[in-house]
Order: structure tokens, then sequence, then C-alpha cells
């Protein structure tokens, strides 16, 4: 019994230290691959800001090179009609859908303007007047180079990016300077045609706009919030200053991505964990059967005699070997005229009794008796710590009365139980088991004969 327990004992520490094992297996393997996901959705955000950073850089200045040629014509004629300078500007708009407006300010007064439709209110308007537009005219004038600012709030509604492009009357020395031309781009089909729509289904992301200086700017797309944890950031240049493209992952964006492959390592590791574990439970289950099968009675459910040899022994050895005397006694029970009941009313009625035999010896003993079944009416019964015969024939005397004091009803019939029991107590002469467990057989053999009464009787 105790063989039995250390057993499941060890088997369950075992089964304990496998599962907590494959847990931190998987659950390692599970961060990794996270992190390898994670790492991978960082690259491929990593080329997709860089290829919305490449189509806005390219759009812009394409659209910046498409007007390249209005300094040139200005200063060959710089009295153009409105009639050239309509049929010129329809020319060039036509040439990009991003351009919103084209305007010319001779002396930095706003004089020409294409299409006049909604923006009559930029006609007659002195730059000088107006710090922050005049600001980037003076550096474009100043570099003779295009600048390009904003997004800007414009006076025709909206935000728009603002190319300016200063105009010489003596090119190549460029010392007459005769005005500017500005030219709104914008900046929602900017966007939308570089790719950023696309890219705020699947991150959060933010524009902000940076100076020459370094200084902040204006944040005109998307959350500021989102600076303070993006995965990726890219710079859109611009001749003097850039804005700064940032990307965050959404919350759920690694769920919502690709939910299966992100839990792939889980689904298959405690997959397999639960089928590994159900199969050992359902292995262990038939070999716990089969061993219980192998160490106990088929019928009254007792240890049978290889169970009970193996206890026998361990209880002898541990006797034999005992410093301060460890005294233990062996019964051997057998029921008086089993034969007859099988003969007079069957199997059945034969197994009928030897249960409630089984039972009646069994209800008697301590929880720390041992009692098995070791052939067709024979019982054997281990007494732990029994020091004398006195103390033994108080068993004995008690399983006699628990035996014969009510009869076995079977088919209508009392069948009256009684048994002959013979005691062994251990004594260090003995030498091994087999020695005892002859006494025992003797001393019930001699029980029998001194008990002739003891018989079956049929009411």
């Amino acid at each position: 019994m105790r063989h039995c327990r250390c057993r499941r004992w060890s088997l369950s520490l075992l089964c304990i230290a496998f599962i907590l094992v494959s847990v931190s297996c998987i659950e390692y393997l599970n961060y990794h691959q996270k992190t390898y996901l994670m790492s991978a959705m960082q690259k491929k955000a990593e080329e997709k800001v860089s290829l919305v950073r490449t189509r806005l850089e390219a759009l812009i200045f394409s659209d910046v090179y498409i007007l390249n040629s209005i300094p040139v014509l200005m200063a060959a004629n710089p009295n153009m009609s409105v009639n050239d300078w309509y049929d010129l500007a329809n020319r060039l708009s036509e040439r990009s859908k991003h351009i919103r407006s084209i305007s010319l300010a001779p002396n930095d007064i706003v004089e020409y303007v294409y299409p006049l439709e909604g923006n009559m209110q930029v006609l007659g308007t002195h730059y000088r007047h107006l710090p922050e537009q005049y600001q980037s005219i003076e550096k474009a004038r100043l570099t003779q180079d295009f600048d390009i600012s904003g997004p800007i709030p414009l006076l025709q509604g909206g935000q728009g990016v603002i190319a300016r492009i200063p105009i010489f009357t003596d090119p190549p020395f460029n010392s007459q300077y005769w005005g500017s031309c500005s030219v709104v781009l914008d900046l929602d089909t900017l966007l939308e045609d570089a790719g950023v729509g696309a890219l705020t289904e699947q991150y959060q992301i933010v524009i902000s706009s940076v100076n020459e200086l370094g200084a902040t700017g204006q944040t005109f797309f998307g959350e500021s919030a989102t600076l303070s944890h993006a995965v990726v950031k890219e710079n859109v240049y611009f001749p003097f200053g850039h804005w700064v493209i940032a990307i965050a992952e959404k919350p759920t964006s690694l769920l919502s991505v690709n939910s299966m492959q992100s839990h792939s390592v889980r689904l298959i590791g405690y997959g397999n964990l639960i089928f590994l574990s159900l199969s050992f439970i359902a292995i262990y289950r038939m070999y716990d059967l089969a061993n219980q099968r192998s160490l106990h009675d088929p019928l009254t459910g007792l240890p049978n005699r290889r169970y009970f040899m193996s206890t026998l022994e361990q209880q002898f050895l541990l006797a034999k070997s005992a410093i301060v005397g460890e005294r233990f006694a062996l019964l051997n029970i057998d029921l008086d005229k089993f034969k007859w009941v099988n003969d007079q009313f069957g199997h059945n009625a034969g197994d009928q009794v030897l249960l409630a035999a089984a039972h009646r010896i069994k209800s008697t003993l301590r929880s720390s008796d041992v009692i098995a079944r070791v052939g067709g009416d024979e019982f054997l019964v281990l007494l732990p710590r029994v020091l004398n015969a006195a103390d033994a024939q108080l068993v004995v005397e008690a399983i006699e009365r628990s035996l014969s004091h009510t009869p076995v009803e079977y088919g209508g019939h009392s069948i009256q139980v009684q048994a002959s029991i013979g005691c062994a107590l251990f004594k260090q002469p003995f030498n091994s088991v087999e020695e005892m467990l002859k006494a025992a057989d003797d001393s019930m053999y001699q029980a029998k004969k001194q008990r002739r009464d003891l018989q079956i009787a049929i009411i």
C-alpha cells in the first residue's frame, strides 16, 4: 500500500514538473514568436513609411518643378497680359491635380491669380503686411531658390502647402527682383496620393512640421500623442525645414492583423500538451486498472495473494530488522463447508457468501490491517502492532462473531456462515515469511479439528 502511494506521488510530481516545463517552454517560444512578429511588422511599417515619404517628396517637388518655367517667362515678358497669364496658368495647372491655385505678386502684391473663381479675395494681398507669409517669400528671394512652407491656413479656406518661387528680371545675375510666384498645393490630395490614407487603416499616424532650426511646429495630421510611442519615424525634407512622419502600432494590430500567427505557438503547444496529458491520463488509468486487477480479487475487491505477499514481506523485514520489538500477527481464515454451499445452491450463492464474508471481516478490522482473498474460500489477514496472543485472540473472536451473527440470504434460503481461523504471532525465530504462513496454516487446521461443531447450518 505504501509502495503504491509513493509511486502515485512520484508520478504526480513528475506530471506537475512536465507540465511546468512544458508551459515554460511554450511561453518562452510564444514570447520570441511575438517578438519576431513585432520585428517583422516594424520592418514592414518602416518600408511603408519610407515609401510614403518618397512619394510625398516626389509629388511636391514634381509639382514645384512644373512651375520652373514661370520665372523665365516673366523675366522675358514682365508685362504679360492677363489673358496670356490665364492661358499659361491653365496649361500648368492641367499638368498636376494637386495645384489648387497659382498667383503672381509683382513687388510682393498679388495682381494675378488662377483660377480666379474662389480666389478673388487674394487679389491685392500685400505679403509684406503678412509677416508669416512674407518670411517665406523673403527667404526665397535671398536664396534665389524656391521655398516650401506650410501647411498653413489659406485665405480661400482649408490648408495647403505653399511653394514660393522668386522672379528676377535679369537672370542669371538675379539682381533685379520683380516679385514672386506662389503655388498652393492641396494638402488632402497630396497625402492621399502619397498613401497616407491607406497607412491610417493599419497604424496610428501623425505628421508634424519642423523648421530649419529644428523647432517642431504644428501637427497637421493625426494626434500629437502618437509621437511619444512611435515605432517608426521618417523625415520629408524640403530646402528649409522638413516634415516628420511618425507611426505607432494600434493596440490590437498584432491580434487583428494576424491573430492566428501571433498565437500559433500557444495553439500548437497547448494543444499538444493537452493531447499528451489526456493520453498519459488514459494510459495511466488503463495501467492502474490493469495493476488493480492484477493485485486485487475481481469478486470481492480485496487484495489478492500477490498484493498480500508483497505487504507481508515488507512487514516481516521491518519486524525482523527492528531494534525495538516490532510485533504483528497473521490470521488464516477458511470458510467451513463452502464447497457444500456451491454444490447445494450454486456458485452464485457461493459468491454471495464470499462477498458477505469479505465485508464482515473487513468491517471488524482496523484501517491499518490488511485483508486478502488468497483462494476460493481462504482469507489472510495481517494485523500490525499486535504484541501478544491475547490481543490476536480478541480479533479472532470479533471476526467469528461478525461472520456468524447474521445468515446470508439467498434465493429464499438463509445460509449460516462459519469459519476456522488460525493465528501466527511473529517471533524472531521465524526465518522467512513461508515459515510464518505455514504456522498460521497449521493453526487453522488445528482449530478446524478442535471445532468440528462449527458448520454451515441451513435454515
